[in-house]
């Protein structure tokens, strides 16, 4: 989402013009000085809370693409376990693999495989018969270089590359999203401080205004709206209440995202 930046130091000045035994330049100098300043607050408020909104979009982008990384490596690992349970079913066809396998775990015999270990919440799969099957399999390298066998393998070998590039992946958007959650809260900071500048500015002009010679004198009080507007801070095209109501808006949201830290990464 790209915005258009507020501009800064586009105060119109209004000339120092009329009697100096009215203090009316001078009026106009304060109001010109605290003008130029409440404008460009007002700018850095705007360019601010538009950044605030932005991050905030980020943040949600990347939480949801960190999320489908995690869809992505649950569905191969699924998918993995589909093929292991094919193999499986394949070795007890053609083998008698079960009574091989309870024979060799029964001799403590340890057995590696190119898994990583992984208890399946869903189907539950014991590793161990996963690790079995291959190793026999390498005792049995007949079986393994039938072409039945070697689509399983292949697609299991296949499996194996995708869950360890998507778990990598995953790693990286996890890191990228936690740190962009750790900066979220400076951002939200800056945007309440430069507020908090121009609501003091705003505070200060007007009193410094309102202490003036020529604006306590019976000259501004008999002057048109025009004249008095002169010497009298605009703030018309300013719109700091609805800037500060969008900034409350994504502190809430800030506040629920905090509860989505990835504190510990799940693979």
């Amino acid at each position: 989402m790209a915005f258009k930046h507020a501009e800064f130091n586009s105060t119109r000045q209004v000339e120092e013009k009329g009697s100096w035994l009215t203090g009316r330049p001078e009026a106009i100098w304060v109001r010109n000085k605290y003008q130029t300043e409440l404008d460009n607050s007002h700018s850095a408020v705007v360019n601010m809370v538009h950044y605030c909104e932005e991050k905030n979009e980020e943040l949600k982008s990347a939480y949801n693409f960190a999320q489908g990384i995690k869809r992505n490596i649950d569905a191969h690992m699924s998918e993995r376990a589909s093929a292991f349970d094919s193999l499986n079913n394949l070795l007890n066809k053609e083998t008698k693999f079960e009574e091989g396998m309870w024979k060799t775990t029964q001799k403590g015999r340890k057995v590696k495989s190119i898994t990583v270990k992984q208890k399946f919440k869903e189907s539950d799969v014991d590793e161990m018969r996963f690790d079995s099957m291959l190793e026999y399999l390498k005792q049995y390298p007949e079986y393994a270089s039938k072409s039945s066998f070697r689509k399983i393998l292949d697609k299991i070998e296949e499996k194996e590359r995708e869950i360890r590039h998507a778990k990598q992946e995953y790693h990286k958007a996890v890191s990228n999203y936690n740190h962009l959650l750790s900066m979220f809260a400076t951002y939200i900071q800056k945007a309440q401080d430069k507020i908090d500048v121009y609501e003091k500015i705003l505070t200060e002009g007007e009193k410094k205004l309102a202490s003036t010679r020529y604006v306590k004198s019976v000259f501004f009080k008999l002057a048109s709206e025009k004249t008095k507007s002169e010497v009298t801070l605009d703030t018309l095209q300013h719109r700091i209440k609805q800037f500060s109501n969008t900034l409350d808006l994504i502190k809430k949201d800030h506040a629920q995202n905090k509860g989505k830290e990835f504190v510990e990464m799940e693979y």
